[in-house]
């Protein structure tokens, strides 16, 4: 026979186990998911912050600390980012994707051209596009090549 204690203590402690976060992340929505236009594109290799930021429009992100956002901001998480200036805390938040030479087919063999750049690019099949916006799949182009058609050409400098 349990006891009443045993019998209120196990429920109590049941709901404070699925109340609680189980980590810093969380508490708050992700920005760059909430707010992508607040975030950066960049290739897979970036800075982790996993930190508890504040977001406004007029104010750009800052990290959070323990106070409230101030007026006109609100909480967010931010999983990779930097802190860009320390005095102000001003943070820069990165949305990371995958290198498009890690996929067949993508990319060009062969040393880069000069003048190539590192691109976000939407790619449909083999067929990409600077930017992050043509209903295809987002990749990183550490070494692209802008053509004449708005198409990107991607070249893998350390092909296997």
């Amino acid at each position: 026979m349990t006891t009443p204690f045993v019998r209120l203590a196990l429920p109590t402690l049941a709901l404070v186990f699925l109340l609680a976060p189980a980590d810093a992340r969380a508490e708050y929505r992700y920005l760059c998911t909430s707010i992508p236009s607040a975030c950066t594109y960049t290739g897979p290799h970036t800075p982790g912050l996993k930190a508890d930021v504040c977001y406004g429009r007029t104010t750009g992100i800052r990290l959070k600390g323990t106070a409230p956002c101030p007026s006109g901001s609100w909480p967010y998480f931010v999983e990779a980012g930097e802190v860009v200036d320390p005095v102000t805390n001003a943070v820069v938040a990165y949305i990371p994707l995958d290198d498009a030479c890690d996929q067949p087919g993508i990319c060009v063999d062969g040393p880069p051209p000069g003048g190539a750049q590192e691109y976000p690019m939407c790619c449909i099949d083999d067929t990409c596009y600077s930017g992050s916006s043509c209903g295809g799949t987002l990749w990183w182009c550490n070494d692209g090549v802008c053509n004449a058609d708005g198409t990107i050409t991607c070249f893998d400098k350390d092909p296997n």
